[in-house]
């Protein structure tokens, strides 16, 4: 759930993009995982799904690399059109379990109104990184 008014605008990285609509101070938390709000899903639930509903988590969702399970928003959420950038990313995966129970995303940097906000998806989702992410190394 993002933690800072956003919207949802076209997008020049792909398709529609999530968009700050308020300034958001270096360091600061955006987006964290609800139990609540959010939806996660275990691999076994996972399996037992048709292809179609696969396909479709697959396009909103991460594997978790604390969890294993897929985590993912509701459908009214922005956070699904939230893009990948590999260089260009302003939001960043940390982990700190008094936070939450997940991975979570702060700004790496002064994001201004209007700038949109992506993630690199390498840096926290199981489903396509292989070991651990790097801020994960000395956890239990």
């Amino acid at each position: 759930m993002y933690l800072y008014k956003v919207v949802i605008k076209n997008s020049s990285i792909e398709g529609k993009g999530v968009f700050a609509s308020e300034d958001i101070q270096k360091d600061a938390v955006v987006w964290k995982f609800d139990p609540q709000y959010d939806i996660s899903l275990s691999p076994e639930d996972y399996e037992r799904l048709d292809n179609q509903a696969k396909a479709e988590i697959r396009k909103v969702a991460y594997v978790s690399p604390t969890s294993g399970k897929w985590i993912y928003p509701p459908t009214d959420d922005p956070a699904r059109f939230t893009n990948h950038s590999e260089t260009a990313n302003n939001l960043t995966a940390v982990f700190d379990p008094s936070i939450s129970e997940e991975p979570f995303f702060i700004a790496k940097i002064g994001i201004k109104v209007g700038e949109e906000l992506m993630v690199n998806y390498n840096e926290f989702d199981a489903s396509i990184k292989q070991g651990k992410p790097e801020w994960m190394n000395g956890l239990s």
